[in-house]
């Protein structure tokens, strides 16, 4: 009867504002705790931070209290204290900077175009020994880097690379290649269409215009997944580097802080501000790089 029939849709909607409602609540209580998982992992940064705008005194003072997640002064101009003793006590701290961006970013562009030429080579060309070739790509995936190490050190030293002049050079070069971003980069191009680039000899381009004209603009993606993770992993550089520099004025930064931990009398404040520097790129990467961040440890699971 109509009668029933509207009972019995009333008694679902009221079933289906409970169920909303629950669900509602349900991710209020998830964001929160999501909140509070949030700033628990970030206390470590935000002390970091706050004691490199104090002075020593006050950091000690004020370790134990809730006072330690605050700046020392709300004067701001005295929150810089720590960094311009920082660079007037260690000459060589700014030039550890220039350092490791000098260093990123020959790093990066190395490893664009070596390793996404050896990407297409895999996907697009057939040759003698190419499966073998792949296999052998995929099973380095699973060796540590950490390995490697020792060996790389031997051979660059019987190749002439460790003198002076030429340290810079043997401590780049290894890291231009990497078996995962071949990996990345072969395993993207294989989803790009042979036909573009057919078409694209069709109108008379060669092989390497169509891979800079065609298949580049197509896999923005995957370049700056490889870009943002080959940026991470060379300025956070520090067993390799620190065997390659024993010379300051070459260290990176990574290498440098253990300079300014070591330094006696040592400076509490000073140490929470270079450490700063050392993180701040870090976390602007990962603030408004999050996508391609989020797609490369995606993409990395495939193998």
């Amino acid at each position: 009867t109509p009668g029933r029939d509207n009972m019995i849709a009333f008694k679902q909607k009221v079933v289906n504002r409970r169920e909303v409602n629950i669900h509602r609540i349900l991710h209020f209580f998830f964001y929160i705790f999501l909140a509070a998982l949030c700033i628990l992992f970030l206390f470590p940064v935000i002390w970091m931070i706050m004691n490199s705008f104090k002075s020593q005194e006050e950091v000690y003072e004020q370790m134990s209290s809730w006072l330690t997640f605050l700046p020392g002064s709300w004067n701001i101009a005295e929150w810089f204290d720590s960094y311009v003793k920082l660079f007037s006590a260690f000459d060589d701290f700014g030039r550890s900077i220039l350092n490791s961006v000098i260093y990123c970013a020959v790093t990066i562009t190395g490893i664009l175009i070596i390793n996404s030429f050896a990407g297409y080579a895999l996907a697009r060309f057939t040759f003698p020994g190419h499966k073998v070739l792949v296999t052998i790509i995929i099973l380095l995936l699973i060796v540590p880097v950490e390995t490697s190490i020792v060996p790389t050190y031997i051979i660059l030293q019987n190749l002439g690379l460790l003198r002076e002049e030429t340290r810079v050079i043997g401590y780049l070069l290894p890291g231009l290649v990497s078996p995962m971003y071949i990996f990345m980069f072969r395993a993207y191009f294989l989803g790009i269409p042979k036909e573009l680039e057919e078409a694209a000899y069709m109108d008379g381009c060669g092989k390497l215009k169509a891979y800079f004209t065609v298949i580049v603009p197509c896999c923005k993606p995957v370049f700056a997944t490889v870009a943002i993770f080959a940026f991470m992993g060379q300025w956070n550089e520090y067993v390799f580097a620190q065997l390659m520099f024993s010379d300051p004025s070459l260290q990176p930064l990574q290498v440098y802080l253990q300079l300014i931990n070591n330094f006696n009398p040592k400076d509490i404040s000073m140490v929470m501000a270079s450490l700063t520097f050392s993180t701040i790129p870090i976390a602007l990467v990962y603030i408004f790089c999050q996508r391609y961040i989020v797609e490369g440890v995606a993409f990395s699971g495939l193998k």
